[in-house]
């Protein structure tokens, strides 16, 4: 069972990560410099410790995504569950990935880059990701024992060998890193939206234990702690060694992690570092992939039993390389609305669903109102962002931590602690009545 638990981590570490977070770290670094290891603090709350207590509910919940929503109205965790497989999935999660391995995979690989070659790459590349994920029973193996030592293997190296032969030395903090660098940590995991592929990934995870025979659901939960932790330790380390590799990087003028590994790359590796960074990418995007395409596979078959998980694979590897073709521009265009909708009300879901399993009284309310009024403050936000409604836009701009994307954080506590205290109340007064 322990081989089986640390497989599944690694697993669980590659569905995780993906091109995002190969290169927000050595950004974060690289702008940091001297506050980097707090500012990795802070990243490492939202874009680590979030995804694994998510993993951690989700398989404690017994129930997936839908359970969890269905704390506030059995229509709504439909609706949520519904909305967050769309926007991990064949709208935004499997298409980025697709796009993102060809924009920045085959950049310095491949002579000529066009819409032909855009073809090309993604009808290989989800031909691949479909037979991976056809037999869920087997992506323990292809990529627990396979691709993920590789992808780690690669990425080792690569922050060894900058490590030990640095660019140059840690300088000054520049910009928000400068004056708050645990907040501006704190932002840029929060914006890795983590969190939502982590409700779908927990619930590839669960599955993958019950195929293997774990059917206890104490046990499950504990094997579930277990491969949690090892993936978030592997980000852990990873993250501040990519972290490392920016702050260590004297080049001025690189506008992005991408930039950084690349520079980095060639400098360690000579010529083949264009190939060998193309490799890393195209792996971690290629992993995040296929367990997207699981999970969405898993879940739709859940919703209509009389077909096929294999036919949903297809139908769902289908679309993603549909929308793949389209551009990272125009699917960014679509998902951005869809995520900013349901990302605040996600992890203020997660957060009420934790407080839940140590509350000894059932939770309603403190599910209800601060879901409900999240839910408000994020269309509001949409509003915001799209300056539709000038009265709403100055609503919105009106709200705490607006100016962050945080608008929702204040009402949100103090609107949990009310839902607390009526929750509490309710239950000393069925206690009390006859």
């Amino acid at each position: 069972m322990n081989r089986l638990v640390l497989i599944s981590g690694l697993m669980l570490f590659s569905f995780f990560f993906g091109a995002g977070n190969l290169i927000f770290p050595p950004m974060l670094g690289y702008t940091a410099q001297e506050n980097m290891w707090i500012s990795m603090t802070g990243f490492a709350i939202t874009g680590i410790l979030l995804p694994y207590i998510t993993v951690v509910v989700v398989a404690y919940m017994n129930g997936g995504v839908e359970s969890i929503g269905n704390k506030v109205h059995p229509i709504f965790g439909t609706i949520f569950a519904i909305c967050i497989y769309l926007s991990i999935g064949a709208l935004y999660g499997i298409p980025r990935a697709a796009n993102v391995a060809y924009e920045i995979g085959t950049n310095h690989i491949l002579p000529v880059h066009n819409h032909l070659t855009l073809l090309i790459f993604s009808i290989i590349f989800f031909i691949i990701v479909y037979f991976i994920a056809l037999y869920p029973s087997r992506i323990i193996d292809n990529l627990g024992k396979y691709l993920t030592p590789i992808l780690i293997i690669i990425i080792a190296v690569l922050c060894i060998l900058v490590i030990i032969n640095p660019d140059g030395s840690i300088g000054h903090a520049n910009g928000e890193y400068a004056k708050t660098p645990i907040v501006s940590g704190i932002l840029q995991g929060y914006f890795t939206m983590d969190l939502v592929a982590a409700l779908a990934f927990s619930v590839v995870i669960v599955q993958m234990f019950k195929l293997s025979g774990v059917n206890d659901h104490k046990t499950l939960v504990k094997n579930v702690i277990k491969s949690g932790f090892i993936s978030a330790i592997l980000l852990l380390i990873i993250y501040f060694a990519l972290a490392y590799v920016g702050a260590t990087t004297s080049h001025a003028g690189l506008q992005d992690g991408t930039g950084i590994l690349t520079y980095n790359a060639l400098r360690v590796f000579g010529p083949v570092g264009n190939l060998i960074f193309g490799v890393i990418v195209i792996l971690a995007c290629l992993t995040t992939c296929v367990g997207l395409v699981n999970a969405c596979a898993a879940f739709a078959m859940k919703k209509l039993p009389k077909i096929s998980y294999k036919m949903f694979v297809l139908i769902f590897s289908l679309l993603g390389f549909l929308v793949s073709i389209l551009g990272l521009d125009l699917i960014l265009q679509i998902a951005e609305p869809l995520l900013t909708f349901i990302y605040p009300t996600s992890i203020v879901l997660v957060i009420i669903s934790l407080i839940s399993i140590f509350i000894p009284f059932e939770l309603k309310y403190a599910f209800i109102i601060p879901t409900i009024v999240t839910l408000i403050i994020s269309i509001l936000q949409i509003f915001n962002d799209f300056n539709l409604f000038t009265l709403l836009v100055h609503l919105y701009q009106a709200l705490p931590l607006a100016n962050i994307q945080l608008a929702w954080l204040l009402p949100f506590i103090v609107l949990l602690l009310l839902g607390l205290v009526i929750d509490f109340s309710i239950k000393n007064h069925n206690k009390t009545t006859p």
